[in-house]
């Protein structure tokens, strides 16, 4: 190859990494967009407020983080977020916010310091449930909240038939085994009562949204990475794939989303 070969090649590769930083970033920000509402208001109503510590687990691009630093730093509060990849949320760190590469199962994590910890869409297959949890409330001051957030697609059934509703048959089709491994959100209550927290509450969400809205930029980057694997299945073809991404777009059309579920509980004062 020639060195001109060899530079193209390298400006090329470069390319491509900008673009798929560039497509992680807008999923990120689309994914914030969709489910930020219901995370503020579910942290606002436990009472967040100045002079508290908060660790935010599997902070994304940091919009909760600085929403949470905002809210305790006047009285000396602070904000610890973590996240395995911690790209999109370096630029939020400040004064009272600390964001560290750090994997929540793994690392040790402070103990006994902060007043609420958060945890959305951090809970994996892979990951031993309850020796997690068990780290988590670790980290909590006698009194302090644990808020769970995970998302369920179970709902998006609902929708017509249509493109869209192929693209979720694929999603649920590629779900089921992962799902095999994973404990149903609706497990997690009484792990929590299990674990010994208090004031154990959950809830769920219907999020129903249109073409054009935050909810349906997330949708879109999952279609684009779930059409070939719909093809391979025979599930999905490109054309489908194209109308999808057309309803997607359109502000005229009403889906039904995913469900976002929550469920918190207290640590005992003793």
């Amino acid at each position: 190859m020639t060195a001109q070969g060899k530079t193209t090649g390298v400006r090329s590769q470069q390319a491509s990494q900008d673009d798929a930083w560039k497509e992680e970033r807008q999923r990120l920000r689309a994914l914030e967009g969709m489910t930020d509402p219901s995370s503020l208001r579910r942290l606002d109503a436990l009472g967040l407020r100045e002079g508290w510590s908060c660790l935010e687990v599997g902070c994304g691009s940091g919009s909760i983080a600085r929403w949470m630093s905002h809210r305790v730093v006047p009285a000396g509060g602070r904000v610890v977020a973590l996240d395995v990849d911690t790209r999109f949320a370096a630029d939020a760190a400040g004064p009272a916010l600390e964001v560290r590469q750090q994997d929540v199962a793994t690392a040790p994590l402070p103990q006994m310091v902060f007043d609420v910890v958060h945890v959305r869409r951090v809970l994996q297959p892979r990951l031993q449930l309850e020796q997690v949890m068990e780290r988590l409330l670790s980290a909590l001051k006698p009194g302090g909240w644990l808020l769970l957030e995970e998302m369920e697609t179970f709902s998006l059934a609902q929708n017509e038939t249509g493109p869209f509703r192929q693209m979720v048959e694929v999603l649920h089709t590629l779900e089921r085994s992962a799902r095999a491994a994973s404990p149903p959100v609706r497990a997690l209550p009484g792990t929590l009562q299990r674990l010994g927290l208090k004031n154990v509450s959950a809830e769920g969400e219907l999020l129903v949204f249109s073409g054009g809205s935050p909810a349906a930029e997330y949708h879109r980057h999952l279609g684009a990475r779930l059409w070939r694997e719909g093809e391979h299945l025979r599930m999905l073809t490109r054309k489908q794939y194209e109308q999808c991404l057309e309803k997607l777009s359109e502000p005229s059309t009403w889906f039904y989303g995913p469900t976002l579920f929550s469920v918190c509980g207290q640590r005992p004062f003793r």
